[in-house]
């Protein structure tokens, strides 16, 4: 009869836990660095998506490292998950400029590709926002037309190029002017639009642009990404009104054309303050089911406007939240 010495067992699973441990820490400290590399390499910029679940993955091995081993590295990944949290306070500790306590301009952002659980329900909720104006991403306009029905505010004012073929369904209060551009051909296979609505609400002109795309994981997605953010860049800076940029562009706030854009053209980001608003994918996960996803559904803006209200959900039966937000005039714009 072959008989185990415990404390040898126990040691050999210590001794486990820790080669586990320096392996996965090693990995997101060395996935950490590398995301700050996003434009040399598409693989490192996907990576920037993810630096909150970096830094939560970081912070967990350095704790049961520092448990079991207490060796340098524990410091290593504990100063890397700071770095991560560095990028990430901004979310809670920015702030938007004040507005002037006038009245706003009411947008809903829903991506719903590649389908809602309830359809109904959808524009129920869509219809009872009583928003200015509504975009949805990844459907077409027939699901859409229902909001169109006699008695009700809204027409379709922009729609796929194809109508069998997912898209961008736009519609409005008032059928505002929209201009369509198609991001550079040789720089993507499919002809992508980017949109500018021109929307004028409750005394307010903005112009709102945005488009949709998949997210940036792989070369042919970073290829669509460059040239939709370059798209979407000449579309502010050649507006006459306020900005708004809304939708699912491919990329969060930490990637290399995010943040390379925001700066070049100065566009703020109007989710600072609000925290971490994810918005895909969705999970019911019971206290941390609004931590699980990334903040893939973005909102920027232009300094004469500020966020009057912004929140996400609620849970509308697809892999994404939509985004409500009042926009209006920045005080001392």
């Amino acid at each position: 009869m072959i008989s185990y010495n415990e404390t040898g067992v126990l040691a050999g699973l210590r001794t486990a836990l820790i080669i586990m441990l320096f392996i996965g820490g090693g990995l997101a400290v060395g996935i950490s660095i590398a995301a700050f590399f996003g434009d040399t390499w598409w693989g490192f910029d996907y990576a920037a998506n993810f630096r909150w679940h970096l830094m939560w993955a970081l912070i967990a091995a350095a704790i049961i490292y520092t448990l079991v081993a207490r060796g340098i590295a524990s410091i290593v990944f504990l100063v890397v998950a700071l770095l991560n949290a560095w990028l990430i306070a901004p979310l809670w500790l920015g702030d938007q400029p004040a507005s002037t306590g006038e009245d706003g301009v009411r947008i809903v952002h829903a991506d719903i590709y590649p389908g809602v659980t309830d359809m109904d329900s959808l524009l129920r909720w869509l219809l009872d926002t009583e928003a200015d104006l509504i975009l949805v991403a990844g459907t077409t306009s027939d699901r859409m037309k229902p909001l169109t029905d006699e008695g009700f505010p809204y027409s379709i004012i922009a729609e796929p190029d194809v109508p069998a073929d997912p898209g961008v369904v736009i519609l409005g209060t008032e059928d505002w002017p929209v201009e369509v551009t198609y991001i550079d051909a040789n720089a993507a296979v499919d002809p992508e639009p980017v949109y500018r609505i021109t929307v004028g609400a409750n005394g307010q002109t903005v112009n709102v642009v945005t488009s949709w795309g998949d997210l940036n994981s792989n070369q042919k997605y970073a290829d669509h990404l460059a040239a939709r953010l370059d798209t979407i860049s000449a579309a502010v800076t050649s507006s006459t009104h306020p900005v708004v940029v809304i939708g699912n562009l491919g990329a969060t706030r930490w990637t290399h054309g995010m943040r390379t854009m925001r700066d070049t053209i100065g566009l703020r980001d109007a989710t600072e303050g609000y925290g971490y608003l994810s918005t895909s994918p969705v999970s019911g996960i019971p206290l941390i089911g609004g931590w699980v996803g990334i903040p893939i559904d973005v909102v920027l803006m232009t300094e004469e406007i500020t966020p009057l209200e912004l929140s996400t959900g609620p849970e509308i039966g697809a892999n994404h939240l939509p985004v409500t937000i009042v926009v209006g005039p920045a005080f001392g714009s």
